[in-house]
Order: C-alpha cells, then structure tokens, then sequence
C-alpha cells in the first residue's frame, strides 16, 4: 500500500508539472477554452492514476547509479558481501526497484508511523468526500426556496440564447426568494437560478446572463467541477491538485466570457453587466460545487480580458478534443506502466553495460539500405542520401570522394553502376541506375575489424558495428583523429566521438574552424557550435561583414537570433555600420529589419537605431503611419506617432470617430476621448437624443455617465472605460 501511494505521489507531481508547462506554453497562443482542456484532461488522469498503476503491465527502466549514492547501500553491499567472491564485480548488479519495500525488518516505530499517516490521509479523505455528497442536500434547498421562472419573455430569452450558443438541453430556470448570485448547477438536469431582483433587470442584463449560465451548461462546467472537487479529496495533501483546481476555476470563467463574446454580446456592456452584479450581490451565499457568474476574487482579470480586443477566444472543437485527449492518454498510459529500478554499479563501464542490457537489443546487425546521388551547383559536389531501418542520413561529398562512380556515367540516360567506398570504418557496396544526371539503387555496409582494433589501442574503446557504419557515413577515420591531435584537442571517448560524426562535424568541419582560428576546448564545445550552425562560411561571412574575432559565444548566439552576415549587411546599406554586435543582435530580436527601415524611411522617418527599436516595440510601422497620414494626420513626431498608438488612437478609431462628426479634431483630443472610454458607439447614442457636443463637454459627459437623454449609465461604463485606460497605460508601461 505504501509502495503504491508512493508511485502515485511521484508520478501525480509528474503529470501536474507536465500540465504547468502546457499551460505556460500555451499561455499567449491559446484560448481560456484549450488551457481549461489541458487542466480538465489532467483531473481526469489524476483520477484514473491509482487504477493505471495497479493494472497496467509494468514497463522497467533500470538506472545506473553508484553503489555509494543508493539509499540503504550499507545493507545492500552487507547483502553482496554474504554471497559474493571477492570480486563483487564479477556478479550482476541487483536491481533496487523504486517503491519496493525494504528487506530488513521493519522496527514497530516504523509500522506505527506508517499506520498514523495512512489514518490521516484516509480521516482527509472522507472529510472532503462527506462534504461533497452534503452539497446536493444544500441545492435542494436552495431550489424549494426557488420557483420555476414561468413569465413568456423570460422563457423566449432563453430559448434565444439557448439557440446562440448551441445548447439542446433542457435547462430549468429558477428565481429564488432573495438575492443570490446567479448560478448554475446540475451534471445531469442542468438549472440556473436567478436572484430575487431580477424581475427588474433590462433585456441586456437578462441576456448577458443567460448567456454565461448556459456556457456552463454548453461546456459542461458542472461536471469538470464535481471530477475536480474528487481529485481535491483524493490527493489533499498534494498542494499541485488544489493549485490544479484554482487554475481550472479561473479559465472556466475566462473561457465562459469567451463564449458570450463569441455569441455576440458587446464587450463594453458585459464587462458593466459583471461589475455591477459583483458590487450588489457579490457578497451572497452560494454553495460550493455551484457555478457563480461574478466572483469578486477573479473579477478584475475578467474584466481585462473581456475589454482585450486583441485576445484569443476561441475554442477547441472536435477533431482537435479528440487528440488533446488521445495525447493525453498516452502520457498517462506510458507514465502508469513506467517503474524505475535503481541499480548499484561500482564503475562506469558497469553502468554502461547496465544501460544497454536494459534496452531490448536486435538478434542480428543489418546494414543494408537505399542510396540516391544528386548533382549540385558545384559540378564537383554531389549531394548522396542513405536511408537504413534505422534512419537517413544525408550529406555533400566530392566527386573524387567516390572514387569506384564513374563521374561520365551520372548524366547518361540509363547506366548500371556497381562500385565499392572504402571508408576506415568500412566498406559500403552499392549497386544501381544513373539516369540524367539522378542515381539511386541498394548498398551494403562491412565494418572492419581493423578499424575497431585501431580505436581500442588508441584508448578510445571499441565500437559496435552499428557505431562503426555512423564513422563510416561521417567519413570518420584515423585521419581524422590525427587532425583532431594536430588541432590539440585531447582523444575523445567512443560515444563522444559518434556523436561528432552523426552531427556533421567532420574532418572538412574540423579543418574549416582550426583555419579561422576557432579551437575550442573540447569536442563537445565543437559539436555545440556545428549544432547551432556556426561553420567556417557563417564565420567568414561576419568577418566580412565587419564582425571579427568573435568569441565561439558569441558566435552562437548571433546565430540563434538570427544576427547573420546576410542581415549585418542589409542593416550597413542603410546607415547602421560599424554597430557592436550586441546592438545587432538586439535591433535582430525587436524586428527591426531592412524591410521595416525602408518603409519607414520612405514615409520621411529617418531615425536612429534606438527610435527605430521603440517605434517597432510599440506596434509604430509603416501601414500605421500611412492609415493616420490618409485620414489627414501627416508629418507626425516619433513621439506623437507612439503616444497615439500606446493609447489605442489607431486608423479605425480616428475614422469611426470622423463618421460620427469628429473631423479635424486634433491628435491630443483624439487621445483624451479614447482615454475616456468616448467611441463611436457612445457618440451614436448621445446623438440620439440630439445633441452634438463638442469635444471637453462630451468627454465630461461620459465621466459622468450622462447618455444625453437624461438617464445615466449607472458608471458602470465610466468604470470600464478608467479600466481599459489603465489598461493600455499598463501596456505602454510593458513596451517601453
């Protein structure tokens, strides 16, 4: 029992931290609707864990570790001692499988220690599992206290919203003697309940409601929220579970806003719909496992979110739920079966061995594969691909490399070719077809036992046939490790030397970096910088660019970001020479590119460097420039240009403003009327009652929430106006 709460601890904290760093992932490329999946599908394994554990067939995994780093290794070698010769090395290691009890005698203490904590996980248990089966009792309640909400235009509300998000369900709609929070509950027999003054709410409110209630319902929240409120009992002390839930809490209701957005729902008036709810009944009860439209806690963030036009809402549907689940399976399948066995070794050739006993070897080495040959630009280089069971390989040789192909028979139109290449690690045979200039056909690979006799006297080991054929491909032989001593590198060990070869660094890679003064310190350190594509052409290409003497750091990393010779020279023709290379890589990072520059230049802006960095960080580029030049606004300062795009004054908002009368208003009134919530829909509606106000009296009119029909907005609108102006505050704050 102990063993198996152990293994679902371990692996439940795996699957959790799987989840976070979905979740972090996704977190500015997904909606609120996919990141509550990730955490839905996680509860879900959580649930099924226990049972995966205790029925799935066991998949072993034996790790290596040293004798004196095994917990309990006293006992283990006082274990081998009793039946071991006197070379304990002699005998195959013992596995120490992770989770197994103990051999020794377990002393009272221990027992009595074990008991208690079990008590108390099983006493939390049934406490929070108690308190889950009384929350039905609660709802009964609260519905006896509730009358079935039975008025035409209620009912035709629902109906039409019911139809706006797709719900073929059957859902009660109660209202109940007092003020509650409207809520929705139910797995099976959906109901949402309505407080006791709803009877007075606008048609708007009514909608915005019923709305988010029946994208629970649509989504099945009740449901997710019950599963969630099991694993919360059944994994109590795991504070990863309760974090879990709290995740899925706040996506559930962002993912909710979604849904009424999408349907339709202006964002403006819904965002005054849930502050005004959350201030007037934010404070009543509600039971647990209900879902509440307004809470107080997560009500700033939602109301973010809701005025972001730029965010993503939508939803994961069909075919994409399927694999999400389906991925999800899997990681819980594999995790479930996974056991890890430590064993104690004394060497690290033992462990070596451990390893690659514990991985099912083939009984025979089969070397055979295809081979294709291509020309290239250089009538003197061929591009050649081999493809084996075991993968492909594919790289640029030089004819005189293939010394056994007739180089007049690659363009013929049909011509049988048959020849060895000889390599130190081996011969391959290849046969085939050359057909204009395209050659293809079967091979053969033989190692050779010379070769693997050379790498053991050298100190290097001996290699296996299949770490024989990856040299072979690479073309590495002892001619290589004569360049590598040549160039001082100390004499690599077996693996490390594969490695070079199966990542491309070869003798020509070798030879290439030595002659350009590049010598690092260990093969690794080489192997590091051919992966991140520094070779000899990048290093000369940024020496002519003016970039010379480069550290092998910083080589890799103008790599990484994209800082190449190609970009180093477009940013000199226009103006930027002689730039430190971290400036380089830094304009590189923010976009700041040669096609960026020009335009921008072609509009009259012709900036330095760090006015061209904070034009392209605040979202200032050339088809914003040009939308604010056509509605009039030409010849504007850098500064100008960012504070009007930091506040949110962009072409769509200058030309809905000039439809509704506001033209030749100047770039700072622009400003305040977008900072003060006036857009064109308010306008519309103070024109309504015909009034025309001028710039200062109709900003003073929506701080005041006046309509201009002598009735207010409550300041609900004024409120979530201040807080899309701090929002975009916040932003501006964020770029610069």
């Amino acid at each position: 029992m102990t063993a198996l709460l152990l293994d679902v601890l371990f692996k439940s904290t795996a699957l959790l931290g799987a989840a976070a760093l979905v979740d972090l992932a996704l977190a500015r490329r997904a909606s609120s609707s996919t990141r509550h999946l990730v955490w839905a599908l996680t509860v879900c394994a959580l649930l099924a864990l226990p049972l995966a554990i205790a029925t799935l067939p066991r998949w072993e995994v034996r790790i290596p570790v040293q004798r004196a780093l095994v917990a309990g290794s006293a006992r283990a070698d006082a274990a081998v001692a009793a039946v071991a010769p006197r070379r304990p090395s002699d005998l195959p290691p013992t596995p120490v499988r992770v989770g197994a009890a103990a051999p020794a005698a377990t002393r009272p203490f221990d027992a009595f220690a074990a008991a208690g904590l079990a008590l108390v996980y099983l006493a939390g248990v049934l406490i929070l599992l108690a308190r889950l089966a009384i929350e039905p009792f609660a709802l009964r309640r609260l519905t006896r206290a509730a009358a079935d909400v039975g008025e035409p235009d209620w009912r035709s509300h629902l109906a039409a919203c019911a139809r706006r998000l797709r719900v073929g369900r059957p859902v009660r709609l109660l209202r109940s003697a007092r003020d509650v929070m409207p809520l929705t509950f139910g797995t099976i027999a959906p109901a949402i309940v309505l407080p006791a003054s709803s009877t007075t709410w606008t048609d708007d409110r009514r909608a915005a409601v019923l709305l988010h209630e029946l994208a629970h319902v649509a989504r099945r929240d009740c449901l997710v929220q019950r599963l969630t409120a099991v694993a919360c009992a059944l994994y109590w002390p795991h504070p990863g579970v309760w974090w879990a839930a709290r995740r899925l809490r706040v996506e559930r209701e962002l993912a909710c806003d979604d849904r009424v957005l999408a349907a339709g729902a202006a964002a403006r008036d819904y965002a005054g719909h849930l502050l005004d709810l959350a201030h007037t009944l934010g404070r009543a009860p509600a039971p647990a496992t209900a879902l509440g439209m307004a809470r107080a806690r997560q009500l700033e963030r939602r109301l973010l979110a809701i005025l972001d036009a730029a965010r993503h809402r939508g939803a994961l549907r069909g075919r994409g739920v399927v694999a999400a689940a389906t991925v999800a399976g899997l990681v819980l399948v594999s995790m479930a079966a996974l056991r890890a066995a430590v064993v104690p070794v004394e060497s690290f050739g033992e462990a070596a061995a451990v390893a690659r006993d514990s991985v099912p070897q083939p009984q025979t080495q089969d070397f055979t594969g295809t081979w294709d040959l291509r020309r290239t630009a250089d009538p003197q280089v061929v591009e050649i691909s081999v493809r084996t069971a075991r993968g492909s390989h594919g790289r640029t040789v030089r004819l005189d490399r293939l010394a056994g192909l007739p180089v007049d028979q690659i363009g013929s139109a049909n011509a049988r070719v048959s020849f060895p290449i000889r390599r130190d690690a081996g011969v391959f045979t290849v046969d085939g077809v050359c057909r204009s200039g395209v050659c293809g056909g079967t091979f053969a690979f033989a190692p050779s036992v010379a070769f693997a006799d050379t790498l053991a006297s050298r100190g290097i080991g001996r290699p296996t046939p299949a770490q024989q054929f990856a040299l072979a491909i690479a073309d590495v032989g002892t001619a290589y490790l004569d360049a590598l001593a040549a160039a001082g590198y100390p004499n690599p060990d077996l693996e490390t030397l594969v490695r070079a070869a199966e990542h491309g660094v070869d003798a020509d890679y070798l030879r290439g970096m030595t002659a350009r003064g590049y010598k690092t310190a260990t093969l690794d350190a080489l192997i590091v910088l051919r992966d991140h594509g520094v070779d000899p052409a990048f290093i000369r290409g940024m020496q002519t660019a003016g970039y010379a003497h480069l550290s092998a750091d910083e080589l890799r990393t103008a790599r990484d970001h994209g800082a190449d010779p190609g970009y180093a020279a477009s940013m000199a023709a226009l103006g930027f020479r002689d730039l430190p290379l971290r400036d380089l890589i830094n304009a590189r990072d923010h976009g700041v590119d040669q096609v960026y520059v020009r335009d921008m230049q072609a509009l009259g802006h012709r900036l330095t460097l760090d006015q061209y960095l904070r034009t392209r960080d605040h979202g200032v580029d050339a088809s914003y420039v040009r939308g604010l030049a056509a509605l009039g606004y030409r010849g504007l300062s850098v500064n100008a240009l960012v504070n009007a795009r930091d506040h949110g004054v962009d072409p769509a908002y200058v030309r809905g403003m000039a439809d509704v009368g506001y033209t030749g208003v100047t770039l700072d009134d622009l400003i305040r009327m977008r900072d003060h919530g006036v857009d064109p829909q308010y306008v519309r509606r103070v024109q309504r009652s015909g009034a025309h106000p001028d710039v200062n009296t109709i900003i003073r009119m929506r701080d005041h929430g006046e309509v201009g029909d002598g009735h207010h907005d409550v300041g609900v609108h004024t409120v979530a106006a201040t807080i899309q102006k701090l929002w975009w505050q916040f932003n501006a704050w964020l770029r610069s």
